[in-house]
C-alpha cells in the first residue's frame, strides 16, 4: 500500500483552520513552474511519487502537451515522496500547482476554505460521439470520496478493492477451495493449519489492514443499512448488533488462524510471508501484486477472492469494499483550472486506461478501463471481482476523522485482535469516540448520499 465528506461552510473563519492544518514544515518549496512567454500556458502538476513512481504519467503529460500544442498549452508533471510538504507552503501563499495528485491533503477543510475547484462541468461533458458523459464512464460508487452537496472535487486515478489473496497453485495442491461462505472459509483455515501452513498473514504493525477488513464483515452481516448507519455517525453505529457479530467474527479469526507473531510484521515482511507459501492467505488491497512482483516466486499463483458471504447476513456478497484512489484535485488559485481539469480528463480516459493498465499494474477507475489482455492472471482475478459485482461500499470514517481514527480506531483494533477487549467494549470505543470527534469545531462532516440497498442488490 502507498504509505503512504456535518457540513461544508465556505466562510472565511474557515481559513485559520486550513492554516492550522497546513502549517509550514520546514524548508519552503520551490515553485517548479517553467518560465514561459505570454502566448504559453504552462499548467503545473504535482504529483506524490510512491509506488507506481510518476513515468508513465509524465509520459500522458507529455502526449497531452504534444497535442495541444497549437493551443499553447504545456502540463509540467512533476513528483516527489514529499510532495505534500512541498506544496503546503505554496497553498498558504496562493501560489499552488494547477492540479495535484492527494496525498494526505486536509482535502475537506481546503473544499471548506475554497481552495479547491468541482469536476462537475468537465465530468458532465460528452466524451465520446455517443455523448456519453465523463461522469458515467466511472465505475459506480469511485467518484463518492470527495462528493458532497452533489459536488465532485476529486477524481480517482486508480481503483481500489479489497479482497482476500491466495495462491491458486498451493490451494489445487492441497484440493483447497476458494470460499464463499464464512463457514466454509472457517473450514477451509481449519485444514490449512492442519496441514502446517499458517492459514492468513497479516501486516499487524499497522492496524488499518484490519479496518477494510472489519467493515467488509460489517456489511456482511448488516448489509448496507449498517454502512449507512456508520457514514451518517448515526450513535450507537458499532455498537448494533449487526457490528458486534462482525466484531466477533473478525476477533475469532484472528484468535485461531492468523499466523503467529502476526503483530510484529510489517506490510513487506507479513506479504513475503504470504508469497513464500508460509501463510496461505492475506487480506490486502489491489496494489498487493503490483508492491510483491519482484519477490513473488514464478510459480505462485497469486488469485483474489471476494470477502465470504455470512451465513443469516443482511448484505449482498458480490458487493465489496471499495473505492476510487489516488485522487486528483484542481486548485482554485492555480493559473490554468480549465486547462487542468481537461488535463485530467485526459489522463483518466477509456484511450489511457489500457496503457495504465499494461505499464504499472493500476486498475483505472473507469468502467471497462482495464482491457483483461493488459494484465496478468492476478489482476484478471480482480476484474472478475469487479464484473459480478453491482457496485461498492466503503465507510468514509476513516479518511474524514484523522485523529479518531489514529486515537481511537487503530487502539481499538489492536485490542479486539489480541482479545484485550470484547466486541462490544470495541464497538462503545468507537462510538464514544465518535461522539467526541464531532464535539471538535474544527472537524468538517460533509452531507454524504445514504447507499441504496435495493439498487444494489440487498432487501431493504
Amino acid at each position: 500500500m502507498h504509505h503512504e465528506g456535518e457540513r461544508v461552510n465556505t466562510s472565511l473563519r474557515l481559513l485559520p483552520v486550513l492554516i492550522l492544518a497546513i502549517t509550514l514544515c520546514g524548508c519552503d518549496a520551490i515553485s517548479h513552474r517553467a518560465d514561459a512567454d505570454s502566448n504559453v500556458r504552462v499548467v503545473e502538476a504535482a504529483f506524490f511519487e510512491g509506488g507506481y513512481g510518476i513515468h508513465w504519467h509524465q509520459k500522458i503529460a507529455e502526449e497531452y502537451s504534444r497535442a495541444h500544442k497549437d493551443e499553447g498549452v504545456v502540463v509540467e508533471l512533476w513528483g516527489d515522496p514529499r510532495m505534500r510538504d512541498k506544496v503546503k507552503p505554496r497553498i498558504l501563499r496562493g501560489d499552488p500547482p494547477d492540479v495535484m495528485l492527494d496525498q494526505y491533503l486536509p482535502i475537506w477543510k481546503m473544499i471548506a476554505a475554497g481552495k479547491l475547484l468541482p469536476f462537475n462541468d468537465v465530468l458532465d461533458q460528452p466524451v465520446n460521439d455517443s455523448g456519453e458523459l465523463w461522469r458515467d464512464q466511472f465505475i459506480p460508487g469511485t467518484l463518492d470520496s470527495f462528493t458532497s452537496d452533489g459536488k465532485c472535487y476529486g477524481i480517482p486515478t486508480s481503483f481500489g478493492a479489497w479482497g482476500c489473496w491466495y495462491d491458486a497453485k498451493l490451494f489445487r495442491e492441497h484440493g483447497w477451495t476458494p470460499p464463499a461462505t464464512w463457514s466454509e472459509f472457517t473450514a477451509v483455515c481449519a485444514e490449512i493449519k492442519a496441514a502446517g501452513i499458517a492459514p492468513l498473514a497479516f501486516q499487524g504493525k499497522y492496524p488499518y489492514y484490519a479496518w477494510y477488513s472489519y467493515i467488509s464483515v460489517a456489511q456482511r452481516c448488516g448489509g448496507l443499512p449498517l454502512i449507512n448507519r456508520m457514514n451518517a455517525l448515526e450513535p450507537g453505529a458499532f455498537s448494533h448488533p449487526d457490528a458486534i457479530a462482525a466484531a466477533k467474527l473478525w476477533q475469532d479469526l484472528v484468535r485461531d488462524y492468523f499466523q503467529p507473531g502476526y503483530e510484529a510484521m510489517n506490510h513487506l515482511e507479513s506479504q513475503l510471508e504470504f508469497v513464500n507459501n508460509k501463510a496461505a492467505m492475506i487480506f490486502c488491497g489491489v496494489w498487493l501484486f503490483n508492491e510483491m512482483k519482484e519477490s513473488t516466486p514464478p510459480d505462485f499463483e497469486m488469485r483474489v477472492f471476494n470477502v465470504p458471504a455470512v451465513e443469516g447476513g443482511k448484505g449482498n456478497p458480490k458487493l465489496f469494499n471499495g473505492l476510487g484512489m489516488e485522487q486528483m484535485l484542481v486548485t482554485s488559485d492555480g493559473r490554468y483550472p480549465e486547462d487542468a481539469m481537461d488535463f485530467a480528463r485526459y489522463m483518466i480516459s477509456m484511450q489511457n486506461g489500457a496503457d495504465m493498465a499494461s505499464s504499472i499494474g493500476v486498475i483505472s477507475p473507469l468502467k471497462g478501463g482495464c482491457p483483461r489482455e493488459t494484465v496478468g492472471p492476478p489482476l484478471q482475478s480482480v476484474l472478475d471481482m469487479i464484473d459480478a459485482a453491482p457496485g461498492v461500499f466503503n465507510v468514509r470514517l476513516y479518511d474524514l476523522l484523522l485523529e479518531w481514527r489514529e486515537q481511537v480506531a487503530h487502539i481499538a483494533l489492536a485490542s479486539l485482535m489480541q482479545g484485550d477487549i470484547t466486541p462490544e467494549e470495541f464497538g462503545r470505543q468507537l462510538d464514544e469516540g465518535l461522539v467526541r470527534a464531532q464535539q471538535d469545531p474544527d472537524v468538517i462532516i460533509p452531507p454524504f448520499t445514504p447507499y441504496d440497498p435495493a439498487s444494489l442488490g440487498e432487501t431493504p
